[in-house]
This record gives C-alpha cells, structure tokens and sequence, in this order.
C-alpha cells in the first residue's frame, strides 16, 4: 500500500496489488490497474508533456463541456471543454491509506486571469481493491452576497474494453431523453434499450434516474458506473468512420474503449455564496 510522489504524477498502490497514477497536469488519471489489467485506455500517441490535453485517461472538464457557449463573455472564450484538465494541479494531501483503499486529494491553481470567478476546486481520487473513486469538489467562494458561480463538469472516462464492437452498454433507464450529437444534436427518448457500438456513438443523457451505467465486455467482464451529484452522462465512441480524424488517436485505438462520462451538463449548474457541488463516480470491475 502507499502514496509515491513523482516530479510529475502520484502513484497509489493498494495491498491487493490494484494501482493507479495521477498526473500534475490536469490531475489526469493515466492509469488505473487491477489484477495486473490495465483499466484506462490511454493513446498510444496521446501528449505526455504538458502540451495539450492527454487523449485517453479520466479528463476533467470544467468549467464548461463541449464547445464553448456564446455567453457570458468570459465563458465563450474559453477552449473545448474549459481548462481544469490543462492546469497543473497540486498534490494536496493524502486522505487515506489503509486495507479498506487509499485516498488522495489535489487542488486546482487559480482560474485564468480573464476568468474572474473565486471557486474552489479540488479533486479526491480513492482506490481500493476492484474499485476507482473519483470526486469532483467545487466550491463558490464569492464573499459578494447573492453572487453566483455557474459552471458544467464532467469526467471524461476512457474505460478501456478487449474490444468495443463487443460490448454492451446498459441500465440506463426507459424514458431518459439524451442528445444525439450524430444526429445533429436531436433529443431522443431512450426505450432502455442496451446500447452496441455497430457505428459512431455521441449522445448526452440527461438525468439518468438510475445513477448507474453498466458495461459488458462480452468476455466474462467489464465495469458498473455509479455516480452521485452528477446527474448526466455522455456515451461516447467515434469507431473508425469518424476515429481516423482525432490526431492524437492511435491506429484502431477506437476498439480499445468507451467513454462513460459522468457529469452535470444538460444546464449551468449554480452555487451561491459559499456552497459546494460534489461529483462522485465510483467504478467498479466486475
């Protein structure tokens, strides 16, 4: 068991021989290990260095999601899916380290200078023997009575899968409305039907009742997602038609994954004056 801290990363490791490694930059977990497996897809041609967004991994998006909206000014600056996950963060603390898992916290530098809102963010990643907890802490510390902090967040989570043409997705719930980003953004009403990745798959559920989302590999595993205070989630797969066109992609590696991604998105989540949101998923291997 323990917490090793590199120039560039912390490493967990539990006493079930499980592992995971977090990285500075966007406190970006790149690994997560268990029984020897590795469970992150990570590219093989993502940047390692510090020099954009790692492709692959458990990506942080905050403040916002997706292509910037048209307004509040100071929003519609900003890149895809906001700038949490290309910060360097710090290595706070450790929270736990014992059988039941081992726990540690960092915390987010200061927003951009043009970015004039006072939040806390920090992040707590927990591991323990088949599981990955990672929660997402933000707090509004505007001193200003009645002003608000509106954000989106989401973790982009890259489960990595033998092979994605196998797999299916279910428990997500029969009348949840999603946008299909295929389909040029339409809303669907889901039939709770389980979910193939035959062609490119990008669509945002939208406050799913259930608050978990399980994954079968099709060969004797996979993974159930769970999330708190998180109350959306985005499937998402390009398979090749549309895999071929990300850079950072390595060849076929849209056969090696799916993106689970929990988050609040479908709207700007609000916080007054000194009240905190808090954005659980928690992963299991099964």
């Amino acid at each position: 068991m323990g917490v090793t801290e590199t120039a560039k990363s912390v490493i967990l490791n539990h006493e079930s021989g499980s592992s995971a490694e977090i990285y500075l930059y966007g406190a970006h977990v790149v690994s997560w290990k268990v029984g020897g497996k590795e469970k992150m897809f990570v590219s093989s041609k993502a940047s390692l260095d510090g020099s954009k967004a790692i492709r692959g991994g458990i990506p942080i998006c905050f403040p916002t999601f997706g292509p910037p909206p048209s307004e509040p000014e100071e929003y519609a600056r900003l890149a895809q899916h906001g700038f949490a996950r290309n910060q360097i963060w710090k290595f706070e603390s450790t929270v736990m380290d014992r059988k039941e898992g081992v726990s540690v916290r960092f915390i987010a530098p200061s927003p951009p200078t043009d970015f004039k809102h006072n939040y806390k963010l920090s992040y707590v990643v927990t591991l323990s023997a088949h599981q990955l907890s990672t929660d997402v802490h933000i707090v509004n510390q505007e001193t200003e009575k009645d002003k608000e902090f509106k954000f989106q967040t989401l973790l982009h989570t890259y489960l990595a899968t033998p092979n994605s043409s196998k797999l299916k997705i279910s428990n997500i719930d029969k009348g949840t409305t999603y946008i299909d980003k295929i389909l040029d953004a339409k809303t669907v009403t889901s039939q709770g039907e389980d979910i193939i990745i035959d062609r490119p798959i990008d669509r945002v559920y939208h406050k799913i009742p259930s608050q978990e989302i399980h994954v079968d590999d099709g060969e004797g595993s996979g993974y159930k997602v769970r999330f708190r205070g998180f109350e959306d989630a985005t499937i998402w797969n390009p398979t090749e038609v549309k895999g071929k066109e990300i850079a950072d992609m390595e060849d076929k590696g849209w056969e090696k994954y799916v993106c689970v991604e929990p988050g609040y998105v479908r709207e700007f989540k609000s916080l007054q004056p000194g009240e905190e949101f808090i954005g659980q998923q928690i992963i299991t291997v099964l």
